[in-house]
């Protein structure tokens, strides 16, 4: 039987050519990606490290900035989000993707409660109890992810990585953004929104695509994801 016919579209997929950084969301971890990358010999996907205390989104970029070699696409979920566009900020990425994140939660009332209250509430809460409040109402697939995926980490690392995202603040960092950036939101997570929309007017150039979906876009709908950053590579890269 011809060779063509086992090659699926990903057999030429930009991605499979270049250095590619993937960081996960608070509380997730790398087989977040598991099923994105699968054909992707240069990809790297990272957990978060611990960055001492207190933790920043700065700090997860001064200890990745090594696996974020110029001319490497930067993906990021949520939390990871917001380290790619720091390191974005640092380095010439051949292109950004920002998938349900915002740069900020400090512009808005609720957010700045949220980020003084909720780290000190996840720390007296277990990472398997609250795999199961968070994944209430989640498709099962997402569901079962989160099953897995958050006890990984204690309450204290749980904690800290949700206290970096609630004081970080990258908006003056979006007009220095020059690589084509994709954003990626979920048409059921209205929480991101504001933040997303954010992201579209500062970053010059960039796209939104909000697809049929919640927060957990790469648990829910790996391969549409992939296909979608696969066509905005190949449009914006070649």
């Amino acid at each position: 039987m011809p060779l063509k016919l086992f090659m699926t579209s990903k057999t030429h997929s930009t991605l499979t050519l270049l250095p590619s950084l993937w960081l996960h969301g608070a509380g997730l971890t790398d087989a977040t990606w598991r099923d994105v990358v699968v054909d992707m010999p240069l990809a790297k996907t990272p957990n978060l490290p611990g960055t001492g205390n207190p933790a920043r989104v700065e700090r997860y970029a001064d200890a990745l900035q090594h696996l974020a070699p110029d001319g490497a696409v930067l993906v990021g979920h949520s939390l990871g989000g917001m380290v790619a566009l720091e390191l974005a900020a640092r380095t010439r990425p051949a292109a950004l993707v920002l998938i349900e994140a915002v740069p900020t939660v400090v512009d808005t009332f609720f957010g700045r409660i949220a980020g003084r209250l909720l780290p000190a509430v996840l720390r007296r809460i277990s990472p398997g109890r609250l795999a199961g409040l968070v994944g209430l109402g989640e498709p099962e697939i997402v569901a079962k992810e989160l099953r897995a995926q958050i006890p990984c980490w204690s309450a204290e690392a749980i904690a800290d990585q949700m206290c970096a995202a609630a004081v970080y603040d990258g908006r003056y960092l979006l007009s220095a953004i020059a690589a084509p950036t994709l954003l990626v939101d979920g048409q059921r997570n209205r929480a991101t929104r504001r933040g997303m929309e954010a992201f579209e007017i500062g970053i010059i150039g960039s796209e939104l695509l909000r697809l049929d979906g919640g927060h957990n876009l790469p648990l829910e709908m790996p391969d549409a994801l992939r296909e979608h950053i696969d066509d905005f590579l190949k449009r914006r890269l070649n």
